[in-house]
Order: structure tokens, then C-alpha cells, then sequence
């Protein structure tokens, strides 16, 4: 089989969890020592008092970046996992730098906290009345009229056949809540700061600043992006995904059919995952392995002395 690691967009995590993983997962805590130096300060302290309800806090991105680096090296080592393609929609992208060695893992640790801290900044000046929420069940002839409504929007992700993601203002939330409800939709969540819109174009000028004081180097496999599927061999083509994935969409049909087209037939999703392991799309056309946390930290069932 040819395999595809895939690193997942960022998604509400329990912090008990992800903290207990660092802490005691032996690869997790060699990855959660040299973060602790590239940052300066320890990882697993800062994520604990990171506020609860701040989903995009510094320690909380770090922190779900190295357990995606010691899940992958884990899937490796204990479950054979030999990818031959990378790919990493949204945050993802970041530990597909340093899983692919385009960049070493202290300068993407340093990265991240970095993105999140101007992200944060930016976000709290800017675009304050805007949020990307995202939503099922509303297949693309119904999605029009949904959108037609709206005073301003763009379309921040495709995930699946009836799968949206759509920034707008947060003033015309509640209404298009009702709205896909009413079109026979599901409401998932909203995001705050929002992402991956066309008029974030101030957001990406800035991130061009942060990337520019890092040096990419040719990832040793090749990565697809998760905005158009193209296959990416080169550290030129890797940065300007990098940056246009702030006013890009995510298009995961896209990215599918590519992987199809180079002959993936299993995916090896690591990382903490409620969403691109379970859609249609993904079900349809891989085999695919979650490896999580709960995957990982599982003890084996001891057997009762009468059992065989």
C-alpha cells in the first residue's frame, strides 16, 4: 500500500489528556524536553495555566504540535507506519515542516508559538466582528441561497460534499445558524480568531515577516497541499503554501483527489482528530489509521487467571 501521513487541522483538545501524554509517553517527553529549550520556558507548565476556554493559546498550539511529532514517530516505530507523502491542512502544515526535516524541530516549535503570538495580536485589532463558522448536511445547491443573505462572507473551506466552512460577521451568526438549520444543516462550531479568508491579506503580510526568519529546506518527502492538491518538492513552493494558507481555503476534496491520483490508498492521521479521519470523503477513499491519544495512552486488558 502507499501510505500518506496526514497531521490535522487544530481542534478543541482536553488538556488533561494532552498534558498527561507529554508528561508520561516516553517519545512525548523527549519531544516536550527540547521544546522546553527552544522555548525558554517549560511547555507542560504554560499549557496548564493557558486559559480554558482559549483554544488558540501559545502552549496549547505548541503543545498539540510536539504530541502530532511523537504520535507520528510513534506510528512509525510501533506500528509500521512508512508514509511517502505528507500532508497537513490548516495548523498541520506546521509539524509537516519539521516531520518532512524543512525545518528542524526546535525552529518549528519556535515558529508556532511565534505564528500564534502575531496571530493573537493581529486578530485583536483586526477583524474583530468576524468568525468562521463551520457546518454539515448542506449540500452545494442549498449553500447559495444560504450565502446570498449575508452582507459579507467567503468561503473558508470545502471539507466535503456537504461540508463548509464560511467566514462572516459574527453580528450575522445567529441568523445563519437558523438559516442551516432551516436548509436541514448542522451547525459544528465557530471559530474565533476566524481563518483562511481573502481579505486577511494584513495577517499574511505579517506572517511573511515571521517565515522570512526561517530558512526552509527541501522537505524529504513530498507534501500535497490542502489548498489545491499540488504536490509540493521544493522550499519556495512549501513557503508560499505556507502564507496563502492564511487567505486560502482549505479544500480537502482537492487534496483526495490528488492523493488518489499518486496512488495513496491509506492514511496514517496522527494527532489529536475530530474531523479529517471521519469525513465521507477521507472514509471513501482510504485506509485510514487514527492515532490519538486515546489510541496511544490505552493500557492493554489484563486477562483474569481463569481466562485463557
Amino acid at each position: 500500500m502507499t501510505a500518506a501521513i496526514v497531521f490535522p487541522a487544530l481542534s478543541p483538545v482536553r488538556r488533561n489528556d494532552l498534558g498527561t501524554f507529554l508528561m508520561i509517553h516516553p517519545i512525548a517527553r523527549r519531544l516536550l524536553a527540547e521544546a522546553d529549550d527552544a522555548l525558554g520556558y517549560h511547555l507542560a507548565d504554560a499549557l496548564a495555566d493557558a486559559p480554558e476556554d482559549d483554544d488558540y493559546a501559545e502552549p496549547v498550539q505548541v503543545a498539540v504540535l510536539v504530541a502530532c511529532l511523537a504520535l507520528a514517530e510513534w506510528a512509525e516505530e510501533r506500528l509500521g507506519a512508512a508514509p511517502e507523502f505528507c500532508v497537513g491542512p490548516s495548523f498541520g502544515e506546521r509539524a509537516a515542516l519539521a516531520y518532512t526535516g524543512a525545518l528542524p524541530f526546535a525552529d518549528t516549535v519556535r515558529l508556532v508559538d511565534e505564528i500564534a503570538r502575531v496571530e493573537r495580536r493581529y486578530f485583536a485589532a483586526e477583524h474583530r466582528d468576524v468568525v468562521t463558522h463551520s457546518f454539515v448536511r448542506v449540500p452545494d445547491e442549498r449553500l447559495g441561497p444560504l450565502l446570498a443573505g449575508l452582507e459579507w462572507h467567503d468561503i473558508s473551506g470545502r471539507l466535503d460534499a456537504d461540508f463548509h466552512m464560511v467566514s462572516l460577521r459574527e453580528a450575522e451568526l445567529a441568523g445563519f445558524k437558523a438559516a442551516i438549520s432551516e436548509a436541514g444543516g448542522y451547525s459544528l462550531y465557530t471559530m474565533r480568531p476566524p481563518a483562511h479568508a481573502s481579505a486577511f491579506t494584513g495577517i499574511r503580510a505579517r506572517m511573511e515577516e515571521v517565515y522570512a526568519r526561517h530558512t526552509l529546506s527541501a522537505p524529504r518527502m513530498p507534501v500535497v497541499s490542502y489548498q489545491d492538491g499540488a504536490v509540493l518538492t521544493g522550499p519556495g513552493e512549501l513557503r508560499a503554501c505556507l502564507l496563502d494558507g492564511f487567505v486560502r481555503p482549505i479544500r480537502w476534496i482537492d487534496t483526495v483527489r490528488s492523493l488518489r491520483e499518486l496512488g495513496v490508498d491509506r492514511l496514517w492521521v496522527t494527532g489529536p482528530d475530530a474531523m479529517f479521519s471521519r469525513l465521507r470523503t477521507t472514509a471513501a477513499n482510504f485506509d485510514v489509521e487514527l492515532c490519538d491519544l486515546r489510541r496511544v495512552m490505552v493500557r492493554p486488558r489484563r486477562l483474569s487467571p481463569a481466562s485463557g
